[in-house]
């Protein structure tokens, strides 16, 4: 560094190199404050004798005189001495010296992660608003601050793992099964399940509706909540499919799939079927479905309606029943193939999906009830494939798989499950490791320098005397073992007669007379 003031401003490259440390121990080369600087030297006896008041007044003594055969230099003389360990001639503290540190590759390595998470604060900012004039000692800041930003890094990867993976992995939807929806059945609180969606109609049912010859009172619609309504809204096969059905094969939309669930015709009081009633517009209207009860029913959406797959591969297995499941998409085809192969629909216009799919569906229980690799297979082109899904899309989807129950959506319950098992197991083996089954073998006692620290209050020579016998009493070598008491304050303590100094001198044994 030079003759540079440490007082002035330094720049990153300085406080990068600022690795020496300033300690009190080892073989190094003392800046003094005023006086004659003394060589380096190995001999320990020098060094303390170079710490001694005496040596420290001569040190600042006008004389200067020569210590230890070291002439008396010049300031910048004891600067290119001390090879630009010393930058100035600024007072130093008496027993602090200057240590020189290889610098290692983990430290650089260290130095540079620090500097390139602190980057970001100056060292003219330090110098200036910090008073920290040292580039080592700006460095050791950076450094903690460095630690805290590590620490807040590692922190907020854990709540990302905690709480925000989860959603990451299994964003959340608005789903209900069939039975959360049963259970939405009161006038305040009225679900119903429609083509794969779900809608709250609580405030819907209290409107106006029907005409006023047949008008759909409030009681009447309570009867649909807390159910699937698809039967209550039958839709043509012409305006479900106009892609494969024409006006040719339907000119007045007449084609209607046969229903195969009896039972759930006559759950409701009323089928919104095209025609039906001659004295409502909107029921005379072929598009009715598309134009008034869709616009309507989404004011009320709530969300999708979910089916867990093990109850649709049972009814697929188990029940042999027509459903499937395409791309997470649930069909059901029963009022299909009850058409096709009823008795009386002989004609081939009901057969008017894609042979391929009948064929996918019709497994007689041999094939997979996930059909989406078969489906994918089907040789047809673009335009076939989108008429034929958009058709089975209108006349036979009923919702999705819930796969809120899957791996991907239970992943971070899994982890944290495992997290905490490996803690109890960390506990657990402490336990038995901790364990005496047998003689307990006494310690080897130990070598080295111990220093006890005791701080001392406002405690009573009773409490104070315990201790000390205490640590007077631990298996350490006496040679090397040191009690340092310290008496915070000239201070008497509740129920003491003489202040706590004067305690611990008269249990050590000093002289009374002696004032502490």
């Amino acid at each position: 560094m030079g003759d540079r003031e440490w007082t002035g401003s330094m720049s990153y490259a300085d406080d990068i190199m600022a690795s020496r440390s300033y300690n009190n121990v080892g073989s190094a080369r003392a800046p003094m404050s005023t006086g004659n600087m003394m060589p380096p030297t190995n001999n320990a006896a020098a060094m303390s004798a170079r710490t001694l008041p005496n040596f420290m007044s001569q040190a600042h003594s006008d004389k200067g005189s020569q210590i230890d055969g070291s002439p008396q230099r010049t300031p910048s003389e004891r600067t290119a001495y001390n090879d630009g360990m010393i930058a100035n001639d600024k007072p130093q503290g008496m027993h602090e010296t200057v240590e020189d540190v290889e610098i290692t590759g983990t430290r650089r390595t260290w130095a540079c992660m620090t500097w390139g998470l602190t980057w970001w604060i100056p060292s003219p900012f330090l110098n200036w608003c910090g008073r920290m004039k040292r580039p080592d000692v700006r460095m050791a800041w950076r450094e903690k601050v460095a630690i805290c930003i590590i620490i807040f890094f590692i922190w907020c990867v854990l709540l990302f793992v905690i709480i925000g993976l989860g959603l990451v992995l299994c964003p959340k939807e608005y789903v209900w099964t069939l039975d959360d929806i049963s259970g939405h059945n009161s006038p305040d609180d009225a679900y119903v399940a429609l083509r794969g969606r779900v809608y709250d109609i609580s405030e819907y049912i209290n409107q106006k509706h029907g005409t006023s010859g047949y008008p759909a009172t409030k009681e009447l619609m309570m009867m649909y909540a807390g159910q699937d309504v698809n039967v209550s809204f039958p839709l043509s096969v012409r305006t479900a499919c106009p892609s494969l059905v024409s006006a040719k094969t339907d000119p007045k939309y007449a084609m209607y799939l046969t229903v195969a669930d009896i039972n759930a015709m006559q759950t409701y009081p009323f089928t919104h079927k095209v025609g039906t009633l001659s004295s409502s517009k909107e029921l005379s209207d072929q598009s009715f479905y598309s134009r008034y009860v869709l616009p309507t029913m989404n004011l009320f959406k709530k969300g999708d309606l979910v089916w867990d797959y093990d109850w649709v591969k049972s009814m697929h297995k188990d029940q042999g029943k027509y459903w499937r499941v395409i791309n997470k998409e649930v069909f059901n085809m029963e009022d299909y193939f009850a058409t096709v192969n009823s008795p009386v629909n002989t004609d081939d216009k009901w057969r008017f999906l894609n042979s391929h799919i009948e064929n996918i569906f019709d497994d007689k229980g041999a094939g997979s009830t996930d059909v989406t690799d078969s489906w994918d297979r089907i040789p047809w082109g673009s335009r076939e494939h989108q008429a034929n899904y958009n058709c089975m899309k209108n006349l036979f989807y009923v919702g999705k798989i819930d796969d809120r129950q899957s791996v991907r959506c239970l992943f971070t319950n899994y982890m944290l499950l495992a997290f905490a098992c490996v803690l109890m197991a960390i506990v657990l083996v402490k336990f038995l490791t901790a364990l005496q089954f047998g003689n307990k073998r006494r310690p080897v006692p130990p070598s080295k320098f111990v220093v006890c620290q005791v701080p001392c209050y406002t405690e009573d020579e009773a409490s104070l005397s315990k201790t000390i016998e205490s640590l007077g009493g631990l298996d350490y070598d006496d040679k090397k073992k040191l009690i340092f008491l310290i008496c915070d304050g000239n201070i008497v303590g509740s129920g003491n007669d003489r202040p706590t100094p004067r305690i611990v001198l008269d249990i050590l044994g000093v002289d009374p007379e002696y004032d502490p």
